[in-house]
């Protein structure tokens, strides 16, 4: 919500998500909500941030098992083939439960189900049957089927907190992660090195992320101000696009001649982006741009 990087690392290429989520979890402070892709939520980075009393919102990955207690004590796995038909039946578009994850950790947490229109349950199948032929394995199982009908959630934040019916926009949040590395790799360009010896990669490899980090020191202000007095959400896209590649050579010299001011750089670029640099929206919900923006007025 402040716009700020917490961390902006360079990392081995070999390195698992897993293990690097579980280094960044002393930036993690009470009361914050952590938005992660799946392959940087395992049950000990759940556990660690509870730990840390604050909040996860995650897909449970598909290899954890997922328990149900019952009246007598013991835990059942939960069968998704028959959650998908009840809900189906009973036209339920979301549910949750009380359930617990790892067959020996039994890690308790709040289960978030919504079951998906046809056609994207069909696109999800058709994916899973391709990459299977692909790799040589047997056909999908009922359980695979069964849960590629369901988008699944957990968190540890209350209903009040987030009610199962907004847990699915609260993740979608996360897409801005995916849009920052799209304006890394066709803006900036930072995976296309020449090879050349180890001291110059790594100047060229900072010497981006600093660009990138200043860049957006000048997009955040900007698209909060244009959301809080205009109600219109900013393309990063696009105005990262103007500015990388239009804007540096008026920015190095305020910079490093101080020809200029930044506050006066800041005013033009805001004109600028008011007027060329909005999003464009394909449909009629809100985009993950326009929620997070939403919330700086809470």
């Amino acid at each position: 919500m402040s716009g700020r990087i917490n961390d902006l690392s360079v990392n081995a290429f070999n390195e698992q998500d897993a293990n690097d989520s579980l280094t960044s979890i002393e930036l993690i402070n009470d009361g914050d909500l952590i938005l992660r892709d799946l392959a940087y939520m395992g049950l000990k980075v759940l556990q660690s941030i509870e730990n840390r009393k604050a909040f996860y919102l995650c897909r449970p990955n598909p290899i954890v098992h997922i328990f149900e207690q019952q009246p007598d004590g013991d835990y059942q796995e939960l069968n998704f083939v028959e959650i998908k038909c009840y809900m189906k039946s009973h036209g339920i578009k979301c549910l949750e439960k009380q359930v617990y994850l790892g067959c020996k950790e039994k890690f308790e947490t709040r289960l978030v189900v919504y079951l998906l229109p046809e056609q994207e349950v069909a696109k999800r199948i058709r994916k899973g049957e391709q990459n299977n032929k692909k790799k040589g394995r047997k056909p999908l199982s009922k359980e695979y089927k069964a849960r590629a009908a369901l988008n699944l959630f957990v968190t540890n934040a209350s209903s009040v907190q987030i009610p199962m019916e907004n847990a699915w926009s609260f993740y979608r949040l996360r897409w801005q992660i995916e849009l920052i590395f799209k304006i890394f790799k066709s803006i900036c360009s930072i995976e296309k090195v020449k090879k050349v010896k180890k001291h110059r990669l790594e100047c060229y490899i900072y010497s981006k992320l600093v660009l990138i980090v200043l860049g957006w020191q000048i997009l955040w202000p900007t698209a909060r101000k244009l959301f809080l007095n205009e109600g219109k959400a900013l393309s990063f896209f696009k105005a990262s696009k103007t500015l990388l590649s239009r804007k540096l050579d008026e920015l190095r010299e305020i910079v490093m001649l101080r020809k200029g001011t930044l506050e006066t750089f800041m005013k033009k670029f805001y004109s600028l982006s008011r007027l060329n640099h909005l999003l464009e929206k394909r449909g009629k919900e809100p985009t993950s741009v326009e929620l997070l923006l939403s919330c700086l007025n809470v």
